[in-house]
């Protein structure tokens, strides 16, 4: 029986097409175990594995992001699967950091820092500042040392959604079938509940290059907004939800602030403040979606008691709450 190979990359793609070759062409797939779980507009299965032979492509038809990763982290072998998309483009040295991220045995997840292209325009550098900015090149490095880069990982909380790996094994026991695939601030929180250390590796070095013209729709983050306090919420008293919902106003404030810190400060200031603009609109939306997910998710429970109640049938119930939340 073949040794399970060091690192085994799951590339979830959001483009396709040339966005897809460019970051699989920064992967030394000769000597990784490498899979893609591609969407059923972003070409055929066969025609991929044509151009690159040693890559393991699958067809998840229109499945979720979270529903996709799990479906490779399920096909993976390798002792540490690391996770990334296709907007963004690994440094050169991207694997071997990954590896040496987990040379403590304690450490059950790594993240890295996420470079925000100066080619972007205003709109994505936006996305990309209101997404990753916790990560901005270097910076929890630097506050967690004090001065200057270290090849050292530190301490960290979350990882980010482009830019992360586990160990395998870890990361398959924190996966829930209930959340509906692979969060990555779920599943740190729950390592981080078992005593497991979730790292930061300065070396560990992507891009955020690609334009992601859906992520970046207004409409798009207020549903991801929705679902993030939906998920937050779940299960919590009214008492503990009205409390979430009173620190809502503040969220298109103090995210902007985030994010807004996290570009560099070169650049005109007419496209810094086109950046600025859209940073406060994407934290806006998302809290706007937030304040929905906090009320309708409390509907929805009563919502299914009532038809329970009413002797309606619990996979009805399911399929009209369903229908209403996509």
């Amino acid at each position: 029986m073949a040794a399970a190979p060091p690192l085994s990359i799951v590339v979830i793609p959001l483009i396709g097409q040339s966005a897809l070759a460019n970051c699989l062409d920064r992967l030394p797939l000769a000597s990784v175990e490498c899979i893609v779980v591609l969407r059923e507009t972003m070409g055929a299965v066969t025609s991929w594995e044509r151009r690159y032979p040693s890559v393991t492509f699958l067809g998840a038809a229109n499945a979720p992001v979270p529903v996709r990763r799990q479906f490779g982290i399920r096909m993976a072998a390798g002792d540490v699967i690391g996770l990334i998309e296709d907007t963004t483009w690994p440094d050169e040295g991207w694997c071997a950091a990954t590896l040496s991220a987990f040379a403590d045995p304690r450490t059950a997840a790594a993240g890295g820092p996420v470079r925000i292209a100066d080619a972007l325009p205003s709109r994505y550098r936006a996305l990309g500042a209101s997404e990753y900015g916790a990560f901005a090149t270097n910076g929890p490095a630097r506050v967690a040392t004090g001065s200057s880069i270290s090849d050292q990982p530190v301490a960290a909380s979350r990882v980010p959604g482009n830019n992360m790996a586990f160990r395998r094994l870890d990361l398959i026991e924190t996966i829930d079938e209930r959340d509906g695939g692979m969060f990555e601030g779920l599943s740190c929180a729950r390592l981080l509940g078992k005593g497991r250390q979730v790292v930061y590796h300065p070396r560990m070095l992507v891009t955020y290059a690609v334009c992601d013209w859906h992520n970046a729709a207004l409409a798009t983050r207020l549903h991801h907004g929705r679902i993030y306090a939906a998920g937050h919420v779940r299960g919590r008293a009214w008492p503990s939800r009205l409390i979430h919902l009173a620190k809502i106003p503040l969220l298109p404030i103090v995210l902007s602030a985030r994010a807004v810190g996290s570009l560099p400060g070169s650049g005109s200031l007419t496209a810094r403040m086109a950046t600025l603009f859209w940073v406060v609109l994407m934290e806006s939306a998302w809290a706007l979606g937030e304040a929905v997910g906090v009320l309708t998710r409390r509907w929805e429970e009563y919502q299914r008691v009532a038809l329970m109640i009413f002797g309606i049938d619990a996979s009805f119930a399911q399929h009209a709450t369903r229908r209403r939340t996509c």
